[in-house]
């Protein structure tokens, strides 16, 4: 009994220090992200200001990056509002360790909320 016991809690530790963190944006957002280019994603208490510094060097040519600590905001501002930009902002989002995406509190990945939302 005590194994078993034991095999429930390590799995349980490992699930939880394993779990995937999620951003998320409403559907109105997307939709006006999608005519002027500006995403403003809601993203958890997890991600740091300086995390976001480390990774957002990297994707210049594609946007800019502007995070709010203090309110959880990571704004998105592509430089050409284009299907590859848009693409970069799943590589932002993985960089900071946010696989699945909250939209209206429905979970998908970035490829289905694109198709769903960004056609």
């Amino acid at each position: 009994m005590k194994k078993l016991v034991m095999i429930f809690v390590l799995s349980l530790a490992s699930s939880l220090a394993f779990s995937q963190n999620s951003a998320s944006i409403s559907s109105g957002e997307l939709k006006s992200g999608k005519s002027t280019g500006v995403y403003e994603f809601s993203v958890p208490e997890s991600i740091t200001a300086e995390k976001v510094d480390a990774v957002k060097s990297y994707y210049k040519d594609y946007f800019s990056v502007a995070f709010n600590e203090s309110t959880d905001k990571l704004k998105v501002t592509l430089t050409r509002n284009e299907d590859m930009n848009i693409n970069v902002i799943n590589r932002l989002l993985v960089a900071l360790d946010m696989r699945m995406i909250s939209v209206d509190g429905q979970e998908m990945t970035f490829q289905d909320m694109k198709e769903k939302y960004l056609r």
